[in-house]
């Protein structure tokens, strides 16, 4: 009976360390899977859910100022727009830190949660013009309009994500950080155009960029430096 027990206990272990280590071997293919699985699905679960309050009647809130009036509607730059689902797998290819990989994966996650709790409280609605052309450009549009209805735009997650992409490959290398940067500001600026996102979509996709990568990059450093400052402190007050 002893020896039953026992080794139950060794193969449920040897179970255990067996998924473990496949996922450490597989890592940066599962959980870049697993986020990315994650956050669409809840995206487009709100952007139903929001559409629906919308149909319903519920008057929902439009953003646009009149900067955005002035901005031309130019649908060659839904190709620029597409490239963001690229750019944002961009460091599982390049940084070789697990360390990073994972804090980059938090990173968006946070940026995530913080969208989905403003799409919740504070549920937006893009207003965007008719698309007449029927050219390729013009039907890739279509698709992306049918694709993402036009809710759940502030903040933009568009701007956020590039943006933080830029600023973890600013940190690790200044010459492509700056390439990355380039293309992030592309991608951001081209919601404008293909009329995805409003002004104030793209500030406070900025603000929550910068306020997620300063929290998994650097929170870390500032906590540390707080206990040893508490530490510090305490030992100052016992020499007392």
């Amino acid at each position: 009976m002893y020896h039953t027990k026992h080794n139950t206990i060794d193969e449920s272990m040897d179970l255990r360390t067996t998924i473990i280590n496949f996922y450490l071997g597989y890592e940066k293919i599962i959980l870049p899977i697993f986020i990315g699985l994650l956050l669409s699905i809840s995206f487009y679960y709100l952007d139903w859910h929001n559409e629906l309050l919308w149909k319903s009647g519920v008057q929902l809130h439009v953003l646009s100022t009149g900067l955005d009036l002035l901005i031309p509607f130019v649908p060659a730059f839904v190709w620029i727009y597409l490239l963001y689902y690229i750019f944002c797998f961009m460091p599982i290819f390049i940084i070789d830190s697990i360390d990073s990989f994972r804090r980059i994966a938090l990173g968006y996650l946070f940026e995530g949660m913080i969208s989905f709790v403003i799409f919740v409280l504070y549920p937006t609605k893009m207003i965007r013009p008719e698309i007449i052309g029927n050219t390729i450009t013009d039907k890739l549009l279509m698709m992306v309009y049918h694709t993402d209805p036009g809710f759940n735009v502030f903040p933009s997650m568009h701007v956020a994500n590039s943006l933080f992409v830029a600023l973890i490959f600013y940190r690790y290398n200044k010459k492509i950080g700056l390439v990355f940067w380039a293309i992030a500001l592309l991608i951001s600026v081209s919601i404008f155009f293909v009329k995805q996102h409003y002004l104030v979509d793209f500030i406070g996709g900025t603000i929550e960029a910068i306020a997620v990568y300063l929290i998994v990059f650097k929170g870390h450093v500032f906590i540390h430096k707080r206990l040893n400052s508490n530490s510090d402190m305490l030992s100052m007050n016992r020499d007392m």
